[in-house]
């Protein structure tokens, strides 16, 4: 199977959950990309301390510094990808791969590639199972402590629920052309799922120091 594929690292200065978190995650993925499929890594970012510590490691990857307008709290991820493809004129897969993902192994990377390639996806997300929280369990909520179904209906048994799965964006995949066609979130009625085990997600210093524990 051919590998035509780049690799996208967002790794914007800002997060309101956890402060520069990026900064602390950054090597858990970057190591685990192998050194031969470094030189097809792409690293976009507002943060000079990352992009000095990219140049001081000399690692083979290339960088792309976000315009202010892509890196602001509002501004999507799709905005960012934009960027990059115009810049580095991209006409490959793309792989995209966030930082808050620490646990994440090159080997779960591969095998997805192979997934989406074997699968003729045009993009891709992956998938959790859903152990609690089924959407027909969830409501909006209203004034006065009242609320409203988000799913309306009037099942009582669970067995009776649809089987749904939470989406993920452990891996993010998508061809260069179908970008313009995904939602702010990268997918759409195309998109298809690649079933995963449920991957620890980092948005807190909470979730920092589960992953510590757990490495410990």
């Amino acid at each position: 199977m051919e590998m035509n594929f780049h690799i996208v690292i967002p790794a914007r200065k800002g997060s309101k959950g956890y402060p520069e978190k990026n900064r602390y995650l950054l090597e858990h993925t970057i190591n685990s990309i192998p050194e031969e499929y470094m030189d097809r890594v792409i690293v976009t970012t507002n943060d000079e301390e990352i992009i000095n510590r990219i140049n001081e490691t000399q690692l083979k990857c290339k960088i792309h510094r976000r315009s202010e307008g892509s890196a602001i709290d509002t501004a999507s991820t799709k905005e960012c990808l934009e960027e990059v493809i115009d810049e580095f004129e991209l006409k490959s897969d793309i792989i995209m791969l966030y930082l808050t993902y620490p646990e994440r192994k090159w080997i779960d990377v591969i095998e997805a590639y192979k997934w989406f390639k074997g699968c003729s996806a045009k993009s891709m997300l992956c998938r959790e199972e859903i152990t609690k929280d089924h959407p027909y369990l969830c409501a909006f909520e209203l004034d006065d402590n009242k609320g409203k179904q988000v799913v309306d209906h009037n099942l009582y048994r669970r067995q009776d629920y649809p089987k749904c799965f939470r989406i993920s964006w452990f891996i993010s995949m998508f061809q260069c052309d179908e970008l313009s066609k995904l939602n702010l979130n990268l997918y759409n009625e195309d998109t298809m799922y690649f079933p995963i085990k449920q991957a620890l997600d980092i948005d807190t210093p909470v979730d920092m120091e589960n992953l510590t524990k757990r490495k410990s």
